[in-house]
């Protein structure tokens, strides 16, 4: 394929230590974690004037994959390339509810994809395959305690089945618990002063299918259901007495159905019907009573209808093409406070696409440095309502020999705007003294400093929001040397450029850049300010710093009959602060995966080491400047490596994963920036294969892994920030674990 492909497999999760996706995905290069992670959401701020609580006491505990160091929204998230539902007001996927001893293996694609799968394809993809079918049972108990704390984590899970010559049934049972972890709490007083840096909870969950075939027909269907309970602490930076117990739960269920008729060759034609429902509920407690509670609902139905034929053949073999059609719908609703918007939303979309894989040379023609050169195209057309995408892709490969070749894509990709930056949060609006860049002196308000105007604020969800447009290319080769068995060397140049980035202006930044002036209304008239003012859907008002109201205190407003007539008349200029189309995004950088396998010592060993290299990120508002989003706190590094050695034989393996974070600059807003450094981990396992260890019948099919993570008890680099002492997205705590692994397989599993 022209397109980057990583792959990490059930061993790799097991030897890192991983009881989660959720934890495997903090080890993967090209995943940035500060977006949605166990330890860090981009829902909870520090500081945050809406009053979010701060990202050191995550509490849903959504976890979605963030590639290439840009946000969960440019990456898609399938199940057996199946599209995941959102959860939450995140209108992310949550893969932390995907229980490891259900996957095969994850595959990351990080280039552009929207002409294959749609939106939200623009960092790349990721796969996750789940387990083949076996004939019989596994049953598989995991147990992890900390050896500083002693807290712990459990696991169990059941995975059956039974196939026959035309279809097989398949089911999953599991069911985890996690004790609060806590790194080193503090007593003061005799009172123990604690953040719940990943909270305890409790997931359970079902899976259960089928497929069958009949001639050339064949139907399967999949559902699952899961819940998960979580019980935090959040902290509330202005109000630090409230809401320090919190409690979530996230249940949900997902039906997948298909059929497919299989005719001769490479002709099949394919029908899918899916549906999922989440929901997610958190309660706050400040006492013996409810403080507060809020509630989604996300629903996520698709259908599809594919086909795929080869068209002829060209000298270098057929030529493939495939197409179709979808319809996909996604609401949400929720009835979370005066926040946010209790209507709810609903996305409908319909698309056509179509590829081509054209094999241009082959092997059998013979000719010099040109083994196989194949041309791939694609192209989608969504229609999301209130505004159209056009997403065209082309890929070439290059064959040279039988150990190198080359290979590039360039992709145009699209985002929609997240529910919540489109009628998430209700509007407010606001009135200040504030610099104004572009005040006429003649229009000099007395009363205020030279150059300062009275300046009404919109703030909160931008019904008007566009779709987010980016070109992403890559260009890479992969490498097998004869000389070297079992050797393989991949590595890619990247290039993404996302145009109409939505982002949130800055007050200073809406007065006083002059490209934000297009979303402002300068000299507005009294009857263009009380619209805005009378606008139903704004749920505040308020003045503030105004020297003529109240000596320059705030002041809240019960409704908009209540603002005095007297800052009515004396706006300047209307300036729009809810999120806008107006940024742009690019990031540029390298990656790679080398990987070796040979016979050593008797046995066979495995190494591998895959990284990312950073060279840009950067967000540029119009008239600004770049600002760097590289190597800061709460920021991607620029570099991160993750690396495997692996031995064994007879059954008895033994290995150790290392994984490695670059340092950064501590360059928060108020501070003189400081160099942190470097973060490096390392695991260590050990595996025994106990039927062939052993002559023991009871013991035979059965597995024992032993692995301890953070062998050396590496502690991140520290951070002076009064709260956590470190950086929870480049360097979450990772305390020093043991784990035990046992698998047990029943007739023939």
């Amino acid at each position: 394929m022209a397109s980057p492909l990583f792959t990490h497999g059930q061993a790799d999760i097991v030897h890192s230590g991983a009881g989660s996706v959720s934890e495997y995905m903090l080890t993967i290069p090209q995943n940035f974690t500060g977006d949605l992670s166990d330890f860090g959401s981009s829902a909870a701020q520090v500081g945050s004037t809406l009053g979010r609580g701060t990202a050191y006491n995550q509490f849903d505990g959504f976890a979605s994959f963030s590639l290439r160091g840009l946000a969960s929204d440019a990456t898609l998230t399938l199940l057996n390339g199946r599209r995941l539902p959102a959860v939450g007001m995140v209108e992310a996927p949550t893969v932390s509810v995907i229980p490891s001893a259900l996957i095969k293996r994850i595959d990351i694609i990080p280039d552009g994809a929207s002409a294959t799968y749609g939106a939200d394809a623009v960092a790349g993809v990721v796969n996750i395959v789940t387990r083949d079918a076996p004939d019989g049972v596994e049953v598989r108990l995991r147990g992890s305690a900390t050896t500083q704390t002693g807290a712990g984590n459990w696991e169990a899970s059941v995975l059956g089945g039974q196939s026959w010559d035309s279809g097989e049934v398949y089911g999953m049972a599991m069911y985890q618990s996690r004790s609060p972890f806590v790194d080193e709490p503090i007593m003061v007083s005799g009172h123990e002063l604690q953040i719940t840096q990943l909270p305890g909870e409790d997931l359970g969950g079902l899976y259960a299918g089928f497929k069958q075939r009949f001639g050339h027909f064949t139907i399967w269907s999949d559902a699952s259901t899961f819940q998960r309970d979580r019980d935090a602490r959040q902290i509330y930076v202005d109000e630090p007495r409230s809401n320090r117990h919190f409690k979530a739960m996230t249940s949900g269920y997902s039906v997948y159905n298909g059929a497919r008729w299989q005719g001769e060759g490479a002709t099949s034609i394919d029908l899918n019907l899916d549906y999922h429902r989440n929901r997610s509920k958190s309660q706050a407690f400040t006492g013996p009573r409810l403080a507060s509670a809020r509630r989604y609902t996300n629903t996520l139905f698709v259908a599809d209808l594919t086909g795929q034929t080869a068209l002829f053949t060209l000298p270098a073999g057929p030529v493939l093409a495939a197409g179709g059609a979808q319809f996909r719908s996604e609401k949400l609703w929720t009835d979370a406070t005066i926040f946010f918007n209790r209507n709810g939303a609903t996305r409908k979309v319909k698309s056509v696409f179509g590829e081509l894989n054209v094999p241009v040379i082959g092997p059998e023609q013979n000719l010099p440095l040109m083994r196989a050169l194949t041309l791939s195209a694609a192209a989608r057309y969504e229609d999301i309502g209130a505004d159209e995408a056009l997403a065209p892709k082309i890929g070439l490969r290059w064959q040279i020999d039988r150990s190198l070749a080359l290979r590039g894509t360039y992709a145009r990709s699209f985002l929609v705007p997240r529910f919540r930056d489109t009628i998430g949060i209700a509007e407010q609006v606001s009135f200040w003294d504030n610099r104004y860049g572009f005040l006429n002196p003649a229009d000099q308000n007395p009363a205020l400093a030279a150059g300062n105007a009275v300046v009404l604020y919109r703030a909160g969800a931008n019904p008007d929001l566009r779709t987010q447009d980016a070109d992403t290319f890559t260009v890479g080769f992969d490498y097998a040397p004869s000389f070297a068995p079992g050797l393989m060397v991949k590595a890619n140049y990247y290039r993404i450029k996302i145009s109409g980035r939505v982002g949130v202006p800055s007050q200073d930044d809406a007065a006083m850049l002059k490209d934000m002036q297009v979303f402002n209304v300068a000299k507005p008239s009294l009857e263009q300010v009380r619209q805005v003012v009378n606008n139903p859907a704004v749920f505040r008002r308020f003045s503030s710093n105004l020297p003529f109201v109240a000596g320059g205190e705030l002041v809240l407003y019960d409704n908009a009959a209540a603002v005095p007539l007297d800052i009515l008349s004396q706006v300047q200029v209307i300036a729009d602060i809810r999120a806008q189309n107006f940024g742009v995004e690019s990031t540029d950088g390298f990656d790679f995966d080398l990987a070796y396998d040979r016979p050593l010592f008797d046995g066979q060993a495995s190494f591998k080491i895959t990284g990312q290299y950073i060279l840009n990120l950067d967000l540029k508002a119009p008239g600004g400047e770049a600002i760097s989003r590289l190597d800061g706190y709460a920021q991607p590094s620029d570099l991160r490596l993750n690396g495997t050695a692996l031995w064994g034989r007879d059954g008895f393996s033994v290995g150790a994963v290392v994984n490695y974070v670059d340092g950064f600059t501590d360059n928060r807003a108020g501070r003189t920036p400081r160099k942190l450094g470097s973060f490096t981990t390392t695991a260590l396992f050990v595996g025994f294969d106990l039927g062939v260890r052993s002559n023991k019948p009871w013991l035979a099919d059965s597995e024992l892994q032993i692995v301890v993570a953070n062998a050396f008890t590496q502690r991140p680099p520290t951070v002076v920030d009064g709260v956590l002492g470190f950086d929870p997205f480049n360097n979450p705590p990772s305390p020093r674990t043991v784990s035990v692994v046992l698998t047990k397989r029943f007739g023939g599993a």
